[in-house]
């Protein structure tokens, strides 16, 4: 069976040279074989034709296993038929089905998988294979799962458990407190209610001068106390409480003294744990986002080598035949270059579709704090230091911020590489971000071994890379992607050298000049 689909692959590439289709062939498989992501090929029955390293991780079944076999044999009784119905609904009509299904491993466990399975055509229109992507999100649903209800039973206690709570004058005294609020006290170094009315703002501190609240009563505000790793977070809520004068003079025209309730509850283990899924997700969907580039580069940069020959072909027919559409000693010629628009209409077919993604303010710093953070076990691991110059008063850059978080992670990577490679006894990298006339710039400086100065715009192009043969990953793919994005964003990015030893990347985005409009 895999040697149909290499036939049929070396069918669409049958002008090219031999050192040519075997290289470009080579390169596909290799490409689909290092996705991180589980990834097959069947005919028009769902019989398996191809499956990757990572398809036979998650099912456990070997390639020889599953090659010729029907992808029922991973089907497992408690999925639903009309789930089974709506995909081949969907697949057989030219859509692309998302989903999840109930599979089954080699070994009888269950799993969770979501796919994504679409349809690859022929230069006809005609549906040929069906490609799914898969990989096993079992642990993510059970993680998701119990933190629901781990949220739902915090939630249930915190409903019963003690909370600290303070009465506020209109000075902002302490006029009453509990023993929870005491032993609060006791760990700020100011009073705890002064912290929360200071960051809550102007807003509540004109709570007592006007006739009608400021705020909705019972209306929950988080703040912080302290920095780094000793942050906490607090869910403050307030109401208010109206008191008579006892006054004689007040019997008549009641004056009445407003104060406020605060209550104070510590979430600071609930927010950590929040922060550690949002990074796990994050590093997800980056993670994903920078396969799906990966494969459209280098199927972009496989068409771009394709279409040479095909060019070179379609001139020496021009030069032979004039402005006949044919002559009778070219006919080889004329079929050569049907068989590679052929191929490179087979690969635009097979290229993934870009997700979309909404244009909006983006906080460069918050970016690059996020790719740090993603990236930080990589750093500790090689005993390389990572140094922050970020620009407090950055404004936001309209764009998007998935694709902008994946070029700067590809940065930072890249820099961590080329360090490791070195072997240098200086292991730096500084990252910073400045704003110059009306752009953003953003650079990421090694100490590494550097890029020549005539290879410093080579490096961009697709499948060229300065790392040795035996590297793992994509070669060459990275720095085309960061190309890419900066372009879509209408900046520029470009290699220079650094005081630190090795190179700096520089990027500059225009504040408001994104490709797509807004």
């Amino acid at each position: 069976m895999m040697n149909e689909l290499k036939s049929t692959m070396e069918q669409a590439f049958q002008d090219l040279a031999p050192e040519s289709k075997n290289e470009i062939l080579e390169q596909c498989f290799q490409i689909l074989e290092q996705m991180p992501m589980a990834m097959s090929i069947s005919d028009l029955k769902a019989n398996f034709l191809f499956v990757n390293k990572r398809f036979s991780q998650v099912t456990g079944y070997s390639p020889n296993d599953l090659l010729g076999c029907n992808h029922s044999l991973l089907s497992f009784k408690t999925t639903p038929l009309d789930v089974y119905q709506e995909l081949w609904s969907c697949i057989s009509t030219g859509g692309s089905w998302q989903g999840r299904l109930i599979n089954r491993k080699k070994n009888g466990q269950r799993y969770l998988a979501e796919l994504s399975i679409t349809g690859l055509c022929d230069s006809s229109g005609n549906i040929t294979h069906y490609m799914s992507v898969h990989q096993d999100i079992s642990e993510r649903h059970q993680h998701q799962t119990k933190a629901a209800n781990q949220k739902a039973m915090v939630e249930a206690v915190l409903n019963t458990a003690p909370v600290a709570i303070a009465l506020v004058d209109e000075s902002h005294q302490v006029v009453l407190d509990n023993l929870a609020y005491k032993t609060l006290r006791s760990d700020f170094s100011q009073e705890p209610v002064s912290v929360a009315l200071t960051q809550l703002g102007q807003r509540i501190n004109n709570a007592h001068h006007q006739t009608e609240e400021p705020f909705t009563e019972g209306q929950n505000f988080n703040i912080e106390v302290g920095k780094g790793k000793r942050k906490r977070w607090f869910s403050c809520c307030l109401s208010s409480v109206k008191i008579s004068g006892a006054e004689v003079d007040d019997y008549f025209v009641p004056k009445r003294d407003r104060y406020l309730v605060i209550t104070l509850s510590e979430v600071s283990r609930e927010r950590r744990r929040q922060e550690q899924q949002r990074l796990a997700e994050l590093q997800r969907s980056t993670a994903e986002s920078e396969a799906l580039h990966s494969m459209q580069e280098a199927l972009h940069a496989a068409i771009h080598q394709i279409q040479g020959p095909i060019n070179m072909i379609d001139s020496a027919l021009q030069m032979f035949c004039g402005g006949a559409n044919s002559c009778a000693r070219t006919n080889a010629m004329q079929a050569g270059l049907a068989a590679g628009h052929a191929a490179i209409d087979q690969l635009q077919s097979a290229l993934p579709e870009k997700p979309q993604e909404a244009i909006q303010s983006v906080n460069v710093n918050q970016l690059v704090h996020e790719v740090t953070e993603m990236s930080n076990q990589r750093l500790l691991s090689r005993s390389i230091t990572m140094q922050l110059s970020l620009n407090g008063t950055l404004p936001p850059l309209r764009g998007q911020p998935s694709r902008l978080r994946v070029a700067i992670k590809q940065l930072i990577e890249n820099a961590i590489e080329a360090i490791d490679l070195a072997k240098k006894t200086r292991r730096e990298i500084v990252c910073s971000t400045q704003l110059v006339d009306e752009d953003i710039e953003i650079t990421v400086e090694d100490s590494g071994p550097g890029i020549k100065k005539e290879l410093q715009l080579k490096v961009f192009e697709p499948f060229y890379s300065t790392k040795p043969l035996n590297n793992n990953g994509c070669r060459g793919v990275g720095l085309s992607i960061v190309q890419q994005v900066v372009s879509e964003h209408s900046g520029t990015v470009q290699y220079q050298s650094t005081s630190l030893g090795g190179c700096k990347a520089r990027i500059v985005l225009p504040l408001r000049s994104i490709k797509r409009g807004e």
